[in-house]
């Protein structure tokens, strides 16, 4: 059987979203206080919990989940919220079917129900689909030939909103099933990434010049 690493219910990812669209975002996207005081008054605000720091701080939320607040260095922007929903490892690579079975079964109902929430994504499709969006966040997103050889990532939908700082949303699936030589064993999971929209935009500016 593949080992479930996250599985977290798509009510509970909602319920996650609901306090995460409450948030003061420019406090957040300003970045986590070094001092270590500070830091956790700050998260205390957020109903967080602190729990180390790498690569950006890792929080419990007033719900159970867990979040990584990316960012270089503590004090500086936070650049993205990363929330794992569901994740599954095959033990070899006869199991991939079965965890590529259980990662479109959750993904389905993940989307089906954010839709209740924030409505139909502006982009959802998967990494064959023509008009693959570039997606936000920092450093080079795969182009068309890396994912037509890893599939990587599997299924993307995008949320964009108006209001000022506002997050774009973003509902990821990879599969880690295929590599260049071959296929490997499935390590397939299913997030959520909150990105700060300014920092999309400039790093969107710089590729393009």
């Amino acid at each position: 059987m593949p080992a479930l690493t996250a599985d977290r219910t798509p009510g509970q990812l909602v319920a996650e979203l609901e306090r995460l669209i409450g948030v003061d975002w420019p406090t957040v996207w300003a970045g986590v206080p070094e001092d270590k005081e500070k830091r956790a008054a700050w998260c205390a605000g957020f109903e967080w919990q602190p729990l180390w720091f790498e690569g950006g701080l890792r929080v419990r939320t007033a719900l159970g989940g867990r979040l990584h607040l990316a960012s270089a260095a503590p004090a500086r922007p936070v650049t993205r919220i990363d929330h794992t929903v569901w994740a599954a490892r095959a033990r070899d690579t006869d199991e991939n079917q079965q965890v590529t079975d259980l990662a479109e079964a959750r993904w389905a109902a993940c989307l089906t129900a954010l839709r209740g929430l924030l409505g139909n994504p502006v982009w959802d499709g998967s990494w064959d689909t023509p008009d693959f969006p570039e997606l936000p966040g920092p450093g080079a997103w795969p182009d068309a030939r890396w994912r037509a050889e890893h599939q990587d990532p599997y299924r993307v939908a995008v949320w964009r909103f108006r209001v000022p700082q506002a997050p774009v949303f973003e509902l990821r699936m990879t599969r880690g099933a295929t590599a260049r030589r071959g296929p490997v064993p499935a390590d397939a999971r299913i997030g959520l990434a909150c990105h700060d929209p300014a920092h999309a935009e400039s790093r969107r500016r710089a590729r393009h010049g």
